[in-house]
Parts: structure tokens; sequence; C-alpha cells
């Protein structure tokens, strides 16, 4: 019978753990030397340890990461020496990829333009209905921040008043649209059906308020409506 064979060692991690060995043998030896011409005592010198994290963690982190970014620069040095060759200009050269790299937006359109539908879509895709509809959005967000705790029945009164109103404008907002784009093409869009849960969330909360006598406590579907202003800082 042979002699039986050691296994394989990879040289290069034998080396890194026998130096990250060391480095834990001196942290450690750092952190427990006390005095000169004395002995050591555990954990005397716990300062001395926030060298070894910076010097094992910190810089490595900046030198990789500085030295990615000379390999980046000089890439984007080479792309710019090649393209500077060419007879288009910078800016000419970011819009061509812009143009390039751009999905164009789809919209529904209908065909017969002497149709109520069409007149519709004209209406709900015309700036004025879309600045209306912004504009009531970020009123409808101030209402909300109105409330407060204990507040009198006729500030109530007036609050629940005004969410009625804003939720009958969004209910027709979508009524409209769906009209416009045809069901199909309405939930399409996701920022549609953003809107249409906004709405029948809002539609939710003032039925089981007003009508099932709050059997169960559902404000917090409000939110929903604040969660419009989204839609709102999307389109500015």
């Amino acid at each position: 019978m042979g002699m039986p064979r050691s296994p394989a060692v990879n040289p290069f991690w034998s080396s890194q753990r026998w130096a990250f060995f060391l480095g834990g043998r001196v942290l450690k030896h750092c952190v427990d030397s006390t005095y000169e011409e004395q002995g050591p005592s555990p954990g005397y010198r716990m300062e001395l340890s926030i060298f070894y994290v910076v010097y094992f963690m910190v810089f490595p982190f900046f030198f990789v990461n500085i030295f990615v970014a000379l390999i980046i620069i000089t890439f984007q040095e080479q792309g710019d020496k090649v393209m500077s060759e060419c007879s288009l200009e910078k800016n000419e050269r970011a819009c061509i990829d812009f143009a390039i790299s751009t999905k164009p937006l789809m919209r529904y359109m209908p065909q017969d333009k002497q149709s109520f539908q069409y007149k519709t879509w004209t209406f709900v895709v015309s700036p004025p209905f879309e600045y209306f509809i912004m504009a009531m959005i970020a009123l409808n967000t101030v209402v909300l921040m109105m409330k407060f705790y204990d507040a009198p029945y006729e500030y109530e009164l007036m609050l629940k008043c005004l969410n009625i109103v804003f939720t009958s404008m969004f209910s027709m907002e979508c009524v409209l649209k769906i009209i416009a784009f045809g069901v199909l093409n309405y939930f399409r869009d996701a920022w549609n059906v953003f809107d249409f849960v906004t709405v029948l969330g809002s539609i939710t909360d003032i039925l089981v308020t007003e009508i099932a006598n709050n059997f169960i406590n559902l404000s917090f579907l409000r939110l929903l409506g604040a969660a419009r202003l989204i839609k709102l800082l999307h389109q500015g």
C-alpha cells in the first residue's frame, strides 16, 4: 500500500489565512499591551483596535473605489478619444444616444373623430383638465393634513364634506377616462390603475363611515388620496 497523500493546498488561500491569523495576533498583542517593563493585560488598550479596523477595512475600501474609478475614467477617456474623430459634437452624440435608448410613449386615440368617445378623449388629455386634476390632488392633500384630534363637530363635518367632494371629482375623472380610453386601454396604464385603486379606497371609506355607521375603522384608506401626490410629483 502506498503512502497516504496529503490534500492539495492552494498557496493563495493559505497565505491569506496566514496573514489574517498574524493580523489577529498582532491586534490582540497591541490591545493587551500596557506599559514598558510591565506584562500584558487583556483589553487594556481597546482604542488601538480602531487603527486596525481602519487599516484593514476603511483603507482597502477607498483604495478599491479609487482603482475602479481610475479604470472607468480611463475607459471614458478612450471612448471620448474614439468619438472625437467623428464629425459630431459631444452634445449631438448625447442627443443621438438618448433618442436611440428612449422608448416612445403610446397613447390611445379613438379613430372616429365625430364620436362621443373622441370628444371625451380630447377633453381628458387637454392641459386644462390635467392642471385641474393636479390642483385637486394638491388641495385634497392639504385637506387631509387639516384633521386633528378632538376637533369641533362643525370642523369635522366640513372635512367630511370636502372629502366627499374630492372623491366625487376623482371618481368622475376615472369614469371619463374609462369612456375616453376604453376599459382595456385604461387599465394598461399603471398610473390609471393607481388612480382607480385610490378612488376605490376613498369610496369604500365613505361608505363604511357614513352608511355603515363606521362598524370598522378604515380611515387609513384616506391616505391613498395623499398617495396620489406621488403622481403629481411624477408629472411635475
